[in-house]
């Protein structure tokens, strides 16, 4: 019974109602609105003091909490060990199954780690400044972009779940199976490029690639995309300044053509920032749903040839519009305006010296720390102006 109908019941009684017009008038039994007007007359309750029924949780507000800080403590661990340590708070241990639970009540689930390219933080400087350099572009300084990657293809599908619909006895069925092989099965290294009003070369790369092997592919494919892509113009040719991107050679030969194409280098470990990355993925995709699926690397070789010309322009033209959001998603300088590393750690350093000081002022040790914090502040906001 709600509180809502307490209510109406006191009401009614006091008004002069029967408990029978009462519990007609509600649809309850006389024997609930008897109840329920005794406790009013006699304790003056207007609410249930029933406790919820069920078990009593074994773990408290405070050691939900503690729950809650191990895991943050340490995110990568099992439910065995998060539930060995909680155990070791308390005095009377739960079961893996309440652990599970009480993580769940409070919104945290186990999931697989999203992979993520490990960026080191000279790299992480770098792309910070790359789209802060960027940030300021139009749509049609990105269009006269040409983006570039290289990527390797596998003949057997390596990575992800493949889905099969199937009854119990058709388990081993072979058109079930998902054939495994080692490394693949062979695999091809592609290099390919891509530019707004159409899709580039896809050139079949052999072995390790070297600088000269690069220099061949600027000069045999770059320069005559470009020309005929772009003829009269001054594009941008994108590359991730990989070490063979970066090679002497290859920057003279940019310097020679430099009446031709312009050199935009983007950041090492961006692959968020690169646009083909995600041509890539569906390339990929396209490869994995032929059917019948290419049986030997001459056949791969075709396909991906076949698909890389398939791809819709439309497809290229969406990329395009995302990178203005793609650079608004890295996070700026925690320091704004400031682009220098070092200057960003001796504002830190600043800032936490002033928190220190500012806590023992507040223990009243000495009225020394308090002018130190308060000279602290000057020399911040200082600081902070030089930016």
């Amino acid at each position: 019974m709600s509180e809502f109908q307490r209510g109406m019941i006191v009401g009614a009684r006091s008004s002069g109602a029967s408990v029978t017009e009462t519990a007609s008038l509600l649809g309850l039994a006389r024997s609930t609105v008897s109840a329920a007007m005794t406790a009013y007359t006699k304790e003056g309750k207007r609410t249930s003091s029933k406790h919820n029924s069920g078990r009593e949780s074994k773990l408290a507000d405070r050691d939900r909490r503690a729950l809650k800080r191990i895991v943050a403590r340490k995110h990568k661990q099992s439910l065995s060990e998060i539930t060995s340590e909680m155990n070791s708070h308390l005095q009377d241990p739960v079961s893996s199954k309440t652990v599970k639970r009480e993580l769940h009540a409070a919104n945290i689930y186990g999931r697989v780690a999203i992979r993520k390219p490990l960026v080191t933080p000279t790299n992480a400087f770098k792309r910070r400044q790359w789209c802060r350099d960027h940030n300021c572009w139009s749509p049609q300084q990105w269009q006269q972009v040409i983006w570039s990657d290289e990527s390797s293809f596998t003949l057997f599908q390596t990575t992800g779940r493949v889905y099969v619909w199937r009854t119990p006895k058709e388990a081993f069925n072979p058109e079930c199976l998902l054939p495994t092989v080692k490394h693949g099965g062979g695999s091809i290294m592609v290099w390919g490029a891509i530019s707004w009003r159409g899709l580039g070369p896809l050139v079949i790369l052999h072995g390790r690639i070297k600088s000269n092997h690069y220099l061949s592919i600027l000069g045999d494919h770059v320069h005559p995309f470009v020309q005929t892509v772009f003829p009269g113009e001054r594009p941008l040719f994108q590359d991730d300044n990989a070490p063979i991107h970066i090679a002497r050679c290859v920057q003279e030969w940019f310097e020679e053509h430099d009446d031709a194409v312009d050199h935009l280098a983007c950041p090492l470990q961006s692959p968020d920032l690169n646009i083909i990355e995600h041509l890539w993925q569906y390339l990929e995709s396209k490869i994995r749903s032929r059917f019948p699926p290419p049986s030997g690397l001459s056949e791969l070789k075709t396909a991906l040839q076949e698909e890389w010309l398939n791809i819709p322009l439309n497809i290229v033209h969406d990329l395009y519009a995302s990178i203005p959001r793609r650079i608004k998603s890295v996070p700026v300088n925690p320091v704004k305006g400031c682009s220098n590393p070092l200057l960003i750690k001796i504002f830190h350093y600043f800032t936490g010296v002033r928190i220190i000081l500012a806590s023992i002022c507040m223990c009243r040790v000495t009225s020394i720390f308090l002018f130190l914090n308060v000279l602290l502040l000057l020399l911040n906001s200082e600081f902070r102006s030089t930016l």
